[in-house]
């Protein structure tokens, strides 16, 4: 669609794939490995983009899956600054930038898990919901400045992490509640969060907006019938 992509994360192979990927598309795209809890991981990120218009927080980190009595706190910490500080951090990085240019797109990554609570991820649906409060003050702060600030609530997704990490059986209770009866999957992810950040979508901010299959509509959950015929 016309952006120069950074792509950024820990996993220099699933960079390189996804820039290659962009590339064979005509694209433009260069990865940068680094952890965001790194305070150098900006004086980088400005050499490897002197100037971002649109800016998409989509790292995330969870500990072990268990009762919050039983999660070491370290790995609250984890999950607090990669949700939550990171995002405030580059926010507040690229914001003087968009107020300059009068142009900025910000598109953060929830989960429907922020507003349901997640049984065993209490520090993970916590640092979630936070970023309600980020979407909605950064979007009344900059609606003058011609920037757009969104939330986007994605419901069970198939990735790769999903499929490594995530137990059958709890897969199949969340689709139990999943009004479509399967997980997405990440490019119909992709498709909003692109539209999110064009012009066209100039007239949306300060939204939450789920891609979630129509996670929890409906009284009832689905069958275990009508689950399998999905």
């Amino acid at each position: 669609m016309g952006a120069r992509v950074v792509a950024t994360g820990r996993r220099e192979f699933a960079l390189v794939q996804t820039c290659d990927e962009v590339l064979s598309l005509g694209g433009e795209a260069i990865s940068l490995v680094g952890d965001l809890r790194d305070p150098k991981f900006v004086a980088r990120l400005d050499r490897a983009a002197p100037q971002i218009d649109l800016l998409v927080n989509n790292a995330a980190s969870f500990a072990t899956y268990a009762p919050l009595e039983e999660v070491d706190p370290a790995e609250i910490d984890v999950v607090i600054d990669v949700i939550v500080r990171a995002p405030l951090r580059l926010i507040g990085h690229v914001l003087p930038g968009m107020k300059e240019r009068r142009f900025g797109r910000i598109v953060n990554i929830g989960t429907v898990a922020a507003e349901t609570g997640a049984h065993g991820q209490v520090a993970y649906a916590t640092a979630k919901s936070a970023l309600v409060g980020l979407t909605k003050s950064i979007a009344a702060e900059t609606a003058s400045s011609g920037i757009t600030c969104n939330l986007v609530h994605p419901g069970l997704i198939a990735t790769e992490r999903i499929t490594e990490s995530v137990a059958q059986e709890f897969q199949r209770r969340i689709l139990a509640n999943t009004a479509l009866g399967r997980a997405g999957t990440p490019e119909e992810v992709a498709q909003l969060v692109a539209f999110l950040c064009t012009p066209r979508a100039s007239y949306i901010t300060g939204a939450v907006i789920p891609v979630s299959g129509g996670f929890g509509v409906g009284m009832y959950a689905r069958g275990d019938d009508a689950t399998a015929r999905s």
